[in-house]
Order: C-alpha cells, then sequence, then structure tokens
C-alpha cells in the first residue's frame, strides 16, 4: 500500500532537525499576523510546536490550541510544552473544529491536501468564525499537469509526500466566497523559480 503524508516518528525528527527552527519571512509573516492581533490561537497542522515556541516568547502563557493528525507530531508538542499536554489533540484536521478560537493558523498544512480536502479545512473554520485568520498554499506560475496528486519523495523511499501546486486566483476567489465579511491581504513570496508561496491574511470585519 502506498503511503502518503505519513508523519511517524521518524519523519517527524527528520523534519524538525532539517528545518523545523528555520523561520522563513512567509512563516514570520503569519506568526507576527496573530501574535500581534488574537487573543486565543487554534494551531491547525501544530506539528512540533512551531508557532507555541514563538508564542512562548512574547506570551508567558498564551492560550493556545493545537491539533495535528500525526501523533507522533503531537507527542513531540508535549514532549517539548508538557504544561499544554490537554491543549494539543492529535485530529483529522477535515473534521469539524470543537476549539474555536480567535486566530487560527493553518501553516505549511494545505500544502500537502488535495484541493477538496482544503475546502473542508477552510469550510470547518468558517464555521468556527475567527476573528483572525492565516493559511498559506504553493503557486507555480505555470501549472504543471496533474498538480493535484504531484508528489515527492523524500529521503525515506517508502513514504510519498504530496507537495500540491494549485492556481492562485482559483483559491482566492473561493476564499472570498466563504469569507465575504473578511478583509483579505495576500503576499506572494518567490522560492526556487518558478515555484511561490502565496499567505492569505484574513480579519473579519
Amino acid at each position: 500500500m502506498e503511503r502518503i503524508n505519513e508523519w511517524n516518528a521518524e519523519e517527524s525528527n527528520r523534519a524538525e532537525r532539517s528545518w523545523g527552527h528555520i523561520r522563513k519571512p512567509y512563516t514570520i509573516d503569519m506568526f507576527e499576523f496573530l501574535q500581534s492581533r488574537a487573543k486565543s490561537f487554534l494551531d491547525l497542522g501544530c506539528g512540533f510546536g512551531r508557532f507555541l515556541e514563538f508564542l512562548k516568547e512574547s506570551h508567558e502563557e498564551p492560550n493556545y490550541i493545537g491539533y495535528d493528525s500525526s501523533q507522533a507530531m503531537v507527542a513531540r508538542t508535549i514532549d517539548r510544552f508538557p504544561e499544554y499536554a490537554l491543549q494539543v489533540f492529535c485530529k483529522n484536521l477535515t473534521q469539524p473544529i470543537t476549539h474555536p478560537q480567535q486566530g487560527i493558523l493553518i501553516h505549511a498544512v494545505l500544502i500537502h491536501v488535495i484541493p477538496s480536502d482544503q475546502e473542508k479545512i477552510l469550510k470547518n473554520v468558517k464555521v468556527a468564525n475567527p476573528k483572525f485568520l492565516t493559511f498559506d498554499i504553493n503557486y507555480l506560475d505555470k501549472q504543471i499537469k496533474n498538480s493535484e496528486s504531484f508528489v515527492t519523495l523524500t529521503r525515506n523511499s517508502e513514504v510519498k509526500f504530496r507537495m500540491t501546486w494549485q492556481p492562485h486566483d482559483e483559491m482566492t476567489e473561493m476564499v472570498k466566497v466563504l469569507f465575504p465579511n473578511y478583509d483579505l491581504t495576500t503576499k506572494i513570496y518567490k522560492l526556487r523559480a518558478p515555484k511561490k508561496k502565496v499567505a492569505y491574511f484574513l480579519e473579519r470585519h
């Protein structure tokens, strides 16, 4: 059976060692957008606690909830921040949000899921009705064939990681329909050509 996006303990540890503590410009912008505005935070796809680590640099005890679909990631976050053991949950991110917070972060998550699951996640966010939302997608100037199922191999040849590249305009139109009562700002970041990152910043009227 093909194993896709399986963030087991081995892959979780590799990710944390290789890039887990690096903050790219888009990461900083997304983190600061919420940190400077919201009073409570829901981290959809919390990984090994990157956003919680950032929050604790300016908040002694941030009002934080984390969801991740990987038990290994959740375990690592709890290992790093044991005081949040009851506030970090292993949860399928396409399922309804049960811990709504004022600010919601979806960082480096939608880039690994197909567009239909992206829409499910964003619809759940709409129901949660946050004051602030930020998320990112991968974008190509020239679309590749079958972009929804494009995958790249990790060092572990048994596990593939889906990387979804999609039209920026299509996502923007969907966001405008789903979140009509929000002010929307987008920012494009150049990666290795022709790849780009698009970050979305939303604030409810």
